[in-house]
């Protein structure tokens, strides 16, 4: 139950980091959101192409935000609303 609840956790800080304010005031995908994934979604969404599940990789950024064979994107910078990710995290019925 805990896993359960800490991956979306994870999932929404990853999406909605453009609100976090750095130094810079900008967001690092390597810097900032890379570490958040690694440790609970590259075992299905990684660099592991025997293991990716439903053809969506979360560990390069262009593959994160680039167009899903569904139409959608998983993440869509900056706009946490469009981010096909989030919904799915948020969902409350099955898919």
């Amino acid at each position: 139950m805990m896993i359960r609840r800490t991956i979306p956790a994870l999932l929404l800080i990853a999406c909605l980091a453009h609100t976090v304010s750095a130094a810079d005031d900008s967001v690092n995908f390597s810097r900032d959101i890379l570490p958040l994934l690694s440790d609970k979604c590259f075992k299905c969404h990684g660099p592991d192409e025997a293991n990716r599940q439903a053809g969506l990789r979360l560990d390069k950024q262009a593959a994160a935000i680039a167009k899903l064979e569904s139409g959608h994107s998983a993440v869509v910078p900056g706009k946490s609303d469009q981010s096909e990710l989030l919904q799915r995290i948020l969902r409350t019925t099955p898919i």
